[in-house]
């Protein structure tokens, strides 16, 4: 058995090399390249070493597209990194009912509205009346339990006037009567929660400094319409729970369609009389199960270890999970099929997940996403599996709440597998 390679002064030369049975490779010229690079001894030439980066930086330059990658997805990675922390919660929808009539002095609810309204972390909104003033409220608070505001504030009667009683009164009458602001708040994201608590409390005494030269006379009462025992751990197990869901079935279904089309598995597959749909559907069941088992695991031990509360169907949240796995399959596999190489196919991994990490809120809510940003948001499948699954464990919607989400994965996923099944077409 022969080897041809360079001698140390790079002339190409023919040495003799032995194959032993243990499989161990005897040159049977002492200081050859073959027992220098086998045995990666002191004999390793910096020359060799420098031929292989040449070749290796040669492949990448003939490849626009990773080249491009290379330059462009770190430019890419850091614009959103920086600017989703540079982001901070504002626009928060909430409902303002003012039943104050104000007194002969003015009213204290009307100025703490116009200061809520000149900062942008509450987005303030007029409620429609009915008659009646039980009725009213009560419409309006519907809103926060059907999902469309965070929160509504509500001025009662005569708030100003008790206002004004317990600035006058003695110090026990102070601690009576005080003006009471009452606030129905959706607690399920303690976040947003506690960015309307603050925000409210730090008007109220602004107010009451500027007008009144007092501290806060002002009871702020709360009423938690949604998550009244929620943590944060309750509101973070869904989006790690779906994010998971979403990475395991979108790198093995990239990882799975390259390792079986360098191996020929594919074309013989192709070559069989499966088609292309059966194919894709094959593996979005195999893949979806898998999220749903990865996600079945990080529920129990959820449930277990940090008494994470599902207030609603755990079997609609699996649904969901489910749905997000298929359709991250399918733009796994329609991904793959676009690339060239395998490298090109693993460059869209990052491509697909740092964005839903940072902009599906996962980590913190959306209002907290850069408005520059947001519209990207709405474009990423796992916001609306977050959402869902968060509606679920701690609000306790049912199908009929939950639907609009379900219906956007739902789409989301048939749309993906018809592609990778046309993407498979393409390749026979």
């Amino acid at each position: 058995m022969r080897y041809r390679g360079d001698d140390e002064t790079g002339e190409a030369h023919s040495r003799r090399i032995t194959p032993r049975p243990d499989g161990q490779i005897i040159d049977n010229q002492p200081g050859g390249c073959v027992h220098c690079i086998l045995e990666g001894g002191s004999g390793m030439k910096l020359k060799r070493v420098m031929t292989v980066a040449r070749k290796t930086l040669r492949s990448l330059k003939h490849d626009r597209r990773t080249a491009g990658f290379l330059v462009l997805m770190p430019l890419f990675m850091i614009a959103i990194f920086g600017y989703t922390f540079g982001g901070e919660l504002k626009g928060i929808s909430v409902y303002v009912v003012n039943l104050d009539e104000g007194t002969v002095n003015g009213s204290a609810s009307a100025s703490m509205i116009d200061e809520l309204q000149s900062r942008d972390v509450l987005r303030t909104l007029e409620p429609s009346w009915p008659d009646g003033y039980a009725q009213s409220v009560d419409s309006v608070v519907d809103n926060v339990r059907n999902g469309d505001a965070w929160a509504v504030i509500v001025f009662p009667q005569n708030f100003s006037s008790n206002v004004e009683s317990a600035i006058d009164g003695p110090a026990d009458y102070l601690s009576s009567i005080q003006g009471i602001l009452w606030i129905y708040i959706d607690a399920s994201n303690p976040n947003i929660a506690g960015a309307i608590i603050t925000e409210v409390q730090t008007t109220v005494q602004r107010v009451l400094l500027t007008q009144y030269d007092i501290a806060s006379p002002v009871l702020i009462s709360q009423d938690m319409v949604y998550g009244e025992d929620a943590e944060f751990i309750d509101f973070f197990a869904p989006g790690v729970m779906g994010l998971a869901a979403m990475m395991v079935t979108f790198m093995l279904s990239i990882i799975s369609f390259v390792h079986e089309r360098s191996t020929g598995t594919l074309d013989r597959l192709l070559a069989t009389p499966l088609t292309e749909g059966e194919i894709v559907a094959g593996y979005a069941v195999a893949l979806g199960v898998v999220g749903l088992i990865q996600s079945l695991v990080i529920l129990s031990t959820a449930i277990l270890l940090f008494q994470v509360q599902i207030v609603g169907s755990a079997l609609l949240v699996l649904l969901v999970v489910f749905l997000l796995g298929v359709g991250n399959q399918g733009l796994g596999f329609l991904l793959s099929s676009i690339a060239k190489n395998e490298f090109q196919a693993v460059q869209f991994m990052p491509l697909i997940l740092f964005p839903s990490i940072l902009l599906a809120g996962v980590f913190w809510p959306l209002e907290a996403v850069p408005d520059l940003l947001r519209p990207v948001s709405n474009f990423i499948p796992l916001t609306y599996a977050v959402e869902g699954c968060r509606s679920i464990m701690i609000r306790g919607w049912g199908l009929g709440e939950v639907w609009p989400e379900i219906t956007v994965l739902v789409c989301f996923a048939a749309a993906m597998l018809l592609l990778s099944t046309y993407g498979l077409r393409r390749r026979r």
